[in-house]
């Protein structure tokens, strides 16, 4: 590729993921974001639900004071406050949708450009169709509220595709469902699209170059990850967003050269985004007791070498 990254693109990294905290001891959280403010290499940062507001407020004055793109990572606070937005019970999809709105607070607060969400899990074809419009109802909502709350900007809300028969087992769910809803809601709410994560699209059987083109018009930013399938009976099968070089595992650098270079031909380092320039997340944990700095200069070594390749 021609182009240095930092011209063409935001190189972010998923906080909770790498730097877990309990919402007990929220001054946990703090150091962990300045490790990644203060390198220069991250110039985005995805953040989650911290329920303490003092907290949030520091976060919010670090985070604009390193400009930075700070982006929402809505599964993790999805699963922390049970969210389940295709639920088909009125009151659970109703406190859901509660939850997602003062998320969206949250994110105004701190000068999150995207929030991402996912849908509630999978319960057979028989449901499918009812939860697939619970979903769609429940997004919109959201989107609106977005919408209404925005002032110097507005939240993009951004669904992130996940695998349906393997782990995670989400509704959506396969990319190309995913984008017949997201051009449902889009064609009510301009402020809708599609996260994909790279390391999800080997747990749901898809190749990672058609799945970008099929959702390519839907875009917010990307996930960049590893996973392993190889044995089921391994702690870190499926979802577990291992970093690079893990043995047998799916994505190494010449999987990320491959994803690298079909962002490229899809155009989505030119296409409009929520962000200033076009955003690419690690989602990415420690593999075993290995430092989180190590698990970061794994994930710039691979970049870097995938960067240049692609």
């Amino acid at each position: 590729m021609i182009y240095p990254v930092e011209k063409m693109a935001s190189i972010g990294i998923v906080l909770p993921k790498l730097f877990p905290f309990s919402q007990s001891r929220p001054e946990q959280m703090l150091p962990s974001l300045l490790t990644i403010l203060e390198d220069p290499f991250f110039t985005a940062v995805e953040v989650s639900y911290i329920a303490d507001k003092e907290t949030r407020e520091q976060a919010a004055k670090y985070m604009t004071y390193s400009g930075v793109e700070v982006i929402f990572n809505g599964g993790d606070a999805a699963r922390e406050l049970q969210i389940d937005l295709s639920s088909l019970d009125p009151v659970v999809r109703n406190k859901s949708i509660q939850s997602g709105k003062m998320l969206i607070d949250h994110c105004y607060e701190m000068n999150a450009k995207i929030m991402h969400i996912v849908t509630g899990k999978f319960q057979g074809e028989e449901n499918k169709s009812k939860n697939i419009q619970a979903f769609i109802a429940s997004a919109m909502e959201l989107c609106k509220y977005a919408k209404e709350k925005a002032d110097t900007y507005e939240l993009c809300i951004s669904l992130e595709i996940g695998d349906r028969y393997v782990d995670r087992n989400y509704l959506l769910g396969p990319t190309h469902e995913a984008v017949h809803v997201a051009n449902v809601i889009r064609s009510e709410y301009d402020n809708f699209g599609l996260l994909l994560d790279q390391s999800h699209l080997p747990i749901m059987g898809e190749d990672p170059h058609k799945s970008l083109w099929l959702a390519k018009d839907y875009l917010t930013h990307i996930h960049l990850g590893n996973c392993y399938l190889k044995d089921r009976q391994a702690s870190y099968f499926g979802d577990k967003h291992l970093p690079f070089h893990v043995k047998d595992s799916e994505v190494g650098v010449n999987e990320l050269t491959a994803f690298i270079t079909t962002l490229h031909d899809i155009d989505f380092f030119k296409s409009p985004k929520p962000t200033r320039k076009p955003v690419m997340t690690f989602e990415v944990g420690r593999f075993e007791d290995e430092s989180p700095m190590l698990v970061i200069a794994n994930v710039k070594r691979a970049f870097y070498e995938a960067w240049a390749n692609a």
